[in-house]
């Protein structure tokens, strides 16, 4: 049987980085007719800057995801307060109301519009497919920094994120080195 692999967010945010300077070296080669070599020669410092200062809001906001001490439902949607819609993130946030209100504090929710900078951000280091459009909303459960699932210009139901978020919290368990009876982890989440 095959191990799934973890996704980390910090992996992710490393990849997307590495691609980002990459680009980054190319434009400024091409722009300044120079070789990727020579642009790494004489301008490391401000390509280092550069992608320091693009990434430093969404690394808060990943570290911030990382050291939640609950399971915590990320939700990338578009601004409720903008005209177009997003007929799916409307159709959605029951849902995530739902969950919400069933566990509370035993959660973190963390809600993003993906027209401000950190949501763009995160939405895009998560959602990794060069898609013509993005598909909100972004939804996902996420334990320590691993993403258990995420889905994306999808409608999902509580139950589903039900299921997500005890299994995060089961694995918060293991990682402590207890055990959790059936009953015991009812009671608790």
């Amino acid at each position: 049987m095959e191990k799934l692999k973890k996704i980390l967010l910090t992996d992710l945010l490393s990849n997307h980085k590495e691609k980002f300077r990459q680009k980054l070296i190319e434009a400024l080669a091409k722009k300044n007719s120079l070789t990727p070599d020579q642009v790494i020669d004489e301008h490391s410092d401000f390509i280092e800057q550069y992608v320091a200062d693009k990434y430093e809001n969404v690394e808060q906001l990943i570290n911030r995801i990382n050291q939640a001490r609950y399971p915590v439902l990320l939700n990338i949607r578009r601004d409720r307060a903008r005209e177009d819609t997003c007929k799916l993130c409307e159709g959605n946030q029951p849902n995530i109301d739902e969950i919400s209100k069933k566990y509370g504090d035993r959660i973190e929710l963390i809600e993003m519009y993906e027209d401000k900078p950190e949501g763009g951000s995160l939405y895009n280091i998560i959602f990794h497919e060069d898609a013509p459009e993005k598909k909100l909303p972004l939804t996902a459960v996420i334990s320590r920094g691993e993403i258990l699932k995420f889905w994306a210009g999808k409608t999902v139901e509580s139950a589903v994120y039900e299921r997500y978020l005890k299994k995060a919290s089961q694995l918060e368990a293991i990682k402590k080195g207890g055990t959790v009876s059936s009953a015991e982890f009812e009671k608790k989440f």
